[in-house]
């Protein structure tokens, strides 16, 4: 078996015929390239970067994917991990980004003037009070998607180990 990353958005169909040693057998190919795939839930939109399992097989041209296992596996597993890590640090640094922004709002608010405004003008009171509620719905979407990315994370890493089981590495 092989190991074969999109570097770019394709579908399937468009993938395998281009990966054919020849047209004739791209059919054949494809359906055996589906049966090895069953997470692909849309065969007419793969992003870059989806990870496909290849046959060993004469209607691939020589080259098509790397021969699954030993670095091959390696480097897919770091490449996995480091996206994962760059992603919670993209996210963690833009909630933090937001709430410096939300304190330093808050914080001009409390000045002398900003208050006597606020209170003497209803409308921008109950802007201001729903603002902070959006803040902290927000807030708390913000934390549930960094917990459900730590558990994709989770999922990500041990199917993969479960992958590297199944290649022998």
């Amino acid at each position: 078996m092989r190991i074969f990353v999109t570097d770019k958005a394709i579908d399937l169909a468009t993938l395998v015929a281009s990966l054919a040693r020849d047209k004739r057998g791209a059919g054949a190919a494809l359906e055996r390239v589906k049966a090895l795939n069953p997470q692909i839930a849309d065969a007419q939109r793969l992003a870059a970067g989806t990870v496909l399992i290849l046959p060993e097989s004469a209607d691939f041209k020589p080259g098509a994917g790397e021969p699954a296992g030993g670095e091959s596996l390696e480097a897919l597993g770091a490449t996995l991990n480091d996206g994962l890590r760059d992603l919670e640090s993209r996210m963690t640094r833009g909630a933090e980004a937001v709430a410096a922004d939300h304190a330093a709002v808050r914080d001009a608010l409390k000045a002398a003037a900003a208050r006597r405004l606020v209170e003497s003008d209803p409308q921008l009171k109950k802007q201001l009070t729903a603002a902070e509620e959006r803040f902290k719905a927000d807030q708390a979407r913000a934390t549930e998607t960094r917990a459900q990315l730590a558990k994709v994370k989770q999922s990500a890493l041990a199917e993969f180990e479960t992958l590297k089981k199944m290649f022998g590495s």
